[in-house]
C-alpha cells in the first residue's frame, strides 16, 4: 500500500479510508487524552483528519506521519483552549500494547486506584507540562518529535518532563502522606 498522504494526493476519497483506517483509533485515544470527554475527542479527531486531507501538501515527509497529525491536533486544542480556557488530559486505563499478564482481581483494584492517582496528578500539571507527559509516555513520540511539534528546543522538552515526573511525584508523595495522618 502506497503511503498515505501519497494515497490521498491521488484519490482524496480512497486516501481519507486509509487515513481513518490506520491512524483513526490511535488519534482518537490522543484526543481523548487531551480532550478529557468522548465527544471532543470525537471532534477533534475528525478535524484533524480532515484538516491532514485539506492540508495534505503540506507533509513534506521530514517526521512520521503521525508525528505531523499530532501537531494538526495541538494545533486545533490551542485554538480551542485560547476559545474556551478549557485544557486537559487524562490518561486512558487501558494497558499498554504488549502487556498479557492479567493481574488478579485485588492487583486490579490496586492498579486501578493507582492510575486514578496519577490521572489526577497529571490533571494538575499546566498545560507546557501535560502535552509533553502525553505524548511522550502515551504516544511514545521522541523528545526531537516533541520539540519540533511543539516548537520548542529539546532541552526545553527533556526539562518539562523531568519537571512533571517531579511535580506528580511530589504530589502522589503528599497524597500519600496525607492518607496516612488520617488512618
Amino acid at each position: 500500500m502506497p503511503e498515505i498522504y501519497k494515497l490521498i494526493a491521488d484519490d482524496p476519497e480512497e486516501g481519507a479510508r486509509a487515513l481513518l483506517a490506520e491512524y483513526g483509533e490511535r488519534l482518537y485515544a490522543t484526543a481523548y487524552r487531551l480532550c478529557l470527554n468522548e465527544a471532543d475527542a470525537e471532534d477533534l479527531a475528525f478535524r484533524t483528519m480532515a484538516r491532514a486531507i485539506e492540508r495534505n501538501s503540506s507533509f513534506k515527509g521530514e517526521s512520521r506521519y503521525f508525528t505531523w497529525l499530532c501537531a494538526i491536533m495541538i494545533n486545533f486544542m490551542k485554538m480551542d483552549a485560547r476559545r474556551k480556557g478549557a485544557n486537559s488530559l487524562v490518561f486512558s486505563e487501558e494497558q499498554t500494547e504488549g502487556e498479557d499478564a492479567r493481574p488478579n482481581p485485588a492487583e486490579s483494584v490496586e492498579m486501578a486506584d493507582e492510575h486514578a492517582r496519577i490521572r489526577k496528578a497529571v490533571e494538575s500539571l499546566p498545560d507546557s507540562l501535560r502535552i509533553p507527559v502525553v505524548l511522550f509516555y502515551f504516544d511514545r513520540m521522541g523528545v526531537g518529535e516533541i520539540a519540533e511539534r511543539l516548537g520548542a528546543p529539546e532541552g526545553t522538552v527533556y526539562y518539562r518532563l523531568h519537571e512533571a515526573r517531579k511535580a506528580i511525584k511530589n504530589k502522589l508523595v503528599q497524597e500519600y502522606h496525607t492518607s496516612q495522618h488520617q488512618r
